[in-house]
């Protein structure tokens, strides 16, 4: 099977703090989902360099063929959280 030039895009599926950027992280990592953060080092030490008035200064990027299972396994865990 030949992959779409548009699936192998990279896209931010998520985008907060270090501490919760990285538990996204590795729960799509232990779902078979290959994940890369974006500013981790920068977003930790000086945020507002990285992001206007340093709010959510992490992104979690993933390949775009991945959106909808990234997006359906980060719901089931903000729904475990919330109930």
């Amino acid at each position: 099977m030949t992959a779409n030039k548009d699936d192998l895009d990279l896209i931010v599926i998520y985008s907060g703090n270090p501490i919760d950027s990285e538990i996204i992280k590795d729960i799509l990592t232990e779902n078979g989902i290959a994940v890369n953060i974006k500013n981790e080092l920068m977003g930790t030490i000086a945020p507002w360099h990285v992001s206007a008035g340093g709010i959510n200064p992490v992104d979690v990027v993933i390949f775009a063929k991945d959106k909808e299972q990234a997006l359906r396994v980060i719901n089931e865990f903000t729904n475990k959280l919330n109930s």
